[in-house]
């Protein structure tokens, strides 16, 4: 990566601890830039970004974007310097443990790799340890999660409504899916595919639900 690069990347990464911005998934939800195009940015395989999109991501931090791309915003914090901001982003190789079905009555073709190993790996920036990847197969979350690609799970994440998920349902049924609510013992999810309906689901037919971190195209996929 260029100076200038290190130097956009830096203040993303301030400006989202500044605004309390957890993730580079909730940064691109509220800028409402696609996922993949965001988690490009700031690990620097775009190397000149279109003015629009660095525009938007200014506006939403009301910078400008000359600010975003040319100041060092780290010298405003004499705490904060560009080596710790990028080695906040913390990449690791996530196992990938299997595959999820996205449509309804899906299936999880579960490898039972131990923890931190798996079939290949996808680079991703997590500090949680147990984080892992499924690629997914089906049509049901278009254009959001398209056939082929990952999803990157983070089980000791909190999620709250409008966030993907991963549901597994006690009859092994396993779904990539838009948590709505749970309340009087149901649990509500939908997919972003208008021709599919929303699944409601008893809270005794339900496994687990883990928080979806991120979309992975199959480019940062790494065999073993």
């Amino acid at each position: 990566m260029d100076h200038t690069t290190d130097r956009l990347i830096a203040n993303v990464n301030l400006l989202m601890q500044q605004k309390g911005v957890a993730n580079v998934t909730e940064l691109a939800k509220n800028t409402r830039i696609p996922q993949p195009t965001m988690h490009r940015l700031v690990t620097g395989d775009i190397k000149d970004p279109k003015y629009a999109l660095l525009k938007r991501i200014a506006d939403y931090f009301k910078v400008t974007v000359e600010e975003l791309v040319e100041n060092d915003l780290t010298k405003t914090n004499p705490e904060c310097n560009v080596n710790s901001l990028l080695e906040s982003l913390y990449f690791t190789q996530v196992p990938v443990v299997g595959g999820a079905q996205l449509g309804n009555g899906g299936h999880w073709v579960n490898l039972q790799y131990p923890v931190g190993y798996g079939d290949g790996f996808i680079n991703w920036p997590t500090r949680d340890p147990e984080a892992f990847a499924l690629r997914c197969s089906g049509d049901s979350m278009k254009p959001r999660i398209k056939d082929g690609e990952y999803v990157v799970i983070e089980p000791n994440h909190s999620y709250l409504p409008g966030d993907e998920v991963l549901v597994i349902t006690k009859d092994e049924q396993v779904m990539v899916k838009t948590f709505l609510y749970e309340r009087d013992a149901e649990v509500m999810v939908m997919s972003i595919n208008e021709e599919h309906l929303p699944i409601r689901f008893a809270l005794k037919e339900i496994e687990s639900i883990q928080y979806v971190a991120g979309i992975a195209k199959p480019s940062l996929y790494i065999g073993d």
